[in-house]
């Protein structure tokens, strides 16, 4: 029999993880490391043993198996850092701060909503482990605000955990997300010839040379736009996400830097995708391009079954969800990499995430337990 998710235990637990600041040290945070502590001793109370996985210095990911030993496996993932806090709009955003059906905070939503549901999944099934219709794999992982690299480094494990099957945790208020775009990001840098202001002609200006490459990034933005594609999940994009240059008003510049993100539509490469971005920048003399972070689109070619375990598994405890394609990256393609099929799924709206006076709503964590409940219980 499903329970009957209590939603005050899951605000405690919630708030405990949003009064941790476990922001990527890319935001200039602390990391996960006090988050994975908590983690794992929340885990050892509850008489559940975990293992750590070093994957950066300090930040460890924190994984647990339970069930039958030589059973598939079921992983639950979610990420423990979140973006930075600047710009917070009200109150401490590491304090989990009511208002009507609302709970604002850093990572209410994106992702240690997730996280709650995960946790108080893995409890439930830990105290009846024989109710299991299949293992489960619990982890709570580093860096997917950056370059994911925990999800990466958890990946080589799926084999030694039997993972057969893969749910990461994101705002998707409890749809399944089975298709996902991927992304390259790319630093371009353009050098010139420094030269005083008032003879330009003795210099050589980068920025200049630049802004002749915006132009043509926008107009292959364009173009990418206007392809043939059956729905937005298969048309790629490109953004001029930060453009850097110059010392002063006197100064020829002999640098420009340029910050590059593009987006895969589902059957789209990385490598075609990098080769046109190459070919613009091979017009003008002094470019250099460099590769930051490459993610595969989630092609969910091999989730059929899943999708639909999930959607009958929530309409027996009474909720309707549906499977949706979305633009954003998750932890998902990590596992679909290693040929473990990969779905996104959990609590809140991604409208929410990264947001200023990010929140959840209430009900959003008890609504995901219970549809996980439905799908794991034998």
């Amino acid at each position: 029999m499903i329970r009957t998710y209590d939603e005050k235990n899951a605000l405690e637990l919630l708030k405990s993880l949003v009064e941790i600041d476990s922001v990527n040290p890319v935001y200039g945070g602390p990391g996960e490391g006090e988050l994975a502590d908590f983690v794992e001793n929340w885990l050892e109370t509850r008489g559940i043993a975990s293992h750590r996985q070093p994957v950066l210095p300090g930040r460890d990911n924190i994984y647990c198996r339970i069930g039958p030993r030589d059973a598939p496996a079921l992983l639950l993932e979610a990420h423990m850092d979140t973006v930075g806090v600047e710009g917070w709009k009200t109150g401490d955003p590491h304090e989990l701060r009511v208002e009507g059906n609302r709970f604002y905070g850093r990572g209410s939503c994106d992702t240690k909503g997730s996280l709650a549901c995960f946790l108080l999944t893995l409890e439930r099934f830990a105290r009846e482990p024989e109710k299991l219709n299949r293992a489960l794999v619990f982890a709570a992982s580093v860096d997917e605000e950056s370059k994911q690299i925990g999800a990466v480094e958890l990946a080589k494990l799926s084999e030694s955990l039997k993972i057969k099957w893969a749910i990461t945790g994101e705002p998707t208020r409890s749809d399944v997300i089975a298709r996902h775009k991927g992304f390259g990001r790319y630093l371009v840098s353009v050098t010139g010839k420094a030269a005083h202001a008032s003879t330009p002609d003795l210099g050589e200006n980068a920025v200049y040379k630049g802004a002749r490459l915006c132009q043509k990034f926008e107009e292959h933005a364009a173009e990418l736009r206007c392809k043939p594609a059956d729905g937005e999940i298969e048309l790629g994009t490109l953004n001029v996400g930060a453009i850097r240059g110059g010392v002063g008003f006197n100064i020829v510049p002999d640098l420009c830097q340029i910050d590059l993100d593009r987006r895969l539509g589902r059957f789209e490469s990385a490598e075609a995708a990098r080769e046109s971005l190459q070919r613009i920048c091979s017009s003008e003399t002094g470019v250099g391009f460099e590769v930051f972070l490459e993610r595969p689109p989630l092609r969910g070619e091999d989730s059929d079954l899943l999708v639909s375990d999930m959607i009958s598994a929530a309409k027996r405890v009474g909720h309707m969800i549906s499977e949706r394609e979305v633009p954003y990256m998750t932890n998902a393609v990590a596992y679909e990499s290693v040929g473990v099929p990969a779905l996104v799924f959990g609590p809140g709206d991604i409208a929410q995430a990264h947001k200023s006076d990010e929140y959840i709503e209430a009900g959003e964590v008890v609504r995901s337990v219970e549809i996980l409940e439905s799908l794991l219980l034998r």
